[in-house]
């Protein structure tokens, strides 16, 4: 973790924690330049993969209906494991989830502030175009090499656009509580998924789905009600 991180550790409130993690950011910072990149580079080569896959056949849709299981799992193991247990070679993923993320949430005080505050919830474009730009080729190769281009390319585009919905809906889910999209059904339910996994009680243990609760539910990590205990205020 970078040393002037370990201030939001130290910070003994949930503000303070938060005035901390805006004091630093970098100079020139906006949260809408911030959604505006992540969006550019996953919307534009999914919408150019697709473009050029042209229509699906049924090898298309089963590579499409694979993307999603393997987006959902990659969601849900990455968050279990690395993010929330320190794992050798992968801390880094657990300092900035765990000590930095979790630090400025808490069940009952999800809600970001601003928009200058997505940083709190979104990944930078750097990240977002390392997932949409290596990640996701790389996954798409044994679907090219067993079903075709075709295939691959429609793998690609929905497994990068299962990344960027993931993206919008984490960040929903830290926008105001009781707002239009709790009433959105299903988006509604998920929202309120994530926001229990925020509580102290929860986060090691439970919810690690974001978008298809499916692992949550097979492996009994499911947390419907409140678990909320005590912990850094």
């Amino acid at each position: 973790m970078p040393a002037s991180y370990r201030e939001i550790l130290e910070a003994p409130t949930l503000a303070e924690r938060r005035a901390v993690w805006r004091r630093l950011r970098a100079p020139g910072y906006r949260g809408s330049t911030r959604i505006a990149q992540v969006m550019a580079v996953t919307l534009v080569p999914a919408v150019l993969a697709l473009w050029h896959a042209g229509p699906w056949g049924w090898k298309a849709l089963g590579a499409a209906v694979g993307a999603v299981l393997v987006g959902a799992s990659v969601v849900y193991f990455s968050h279990r494991f690395p993010m929330h247990h320190p794992m050798r070679g992968l801390g880094l993923l657990y300092d900035l989830h765990t000590r930095c993320h979790h630090m400025v949430f808490r069940e009952g005080q999800t809600e970001i502030e601003s928009i200058d505050d997505v940083d709190m919830v979104m990944m930078p474009w750097r990240e977002a175009a390392a997932i949409g730009w290596v990640l996701a080729p790389l996954l798409t190769v044994p679907w090219w090499l067993v079903l075709g281009t075709e295939a691959a390319l429609v793998y690609y585009a929905v497994a990068v656009l299962y990344y960027l919905a993931y993206e919008l809906v984490h960040l929903a889910s830290h926008l105001r509580v009781g707002g239009p999209l709790d009433r959105v059904p299903v988006l509604g339910w998920l929202l309120r998924h994530h926001r229990r996994h925020h509580a102290w009680a929860v986060m090691h243990h439970g919810n690690f789905s974001m978008l298809i609760p499916l692992w949550d539910w097979l492996l009994g990590t499911l947390v419907t009600g409140p678990r909320e205990t005590s912990g850094p205020r």
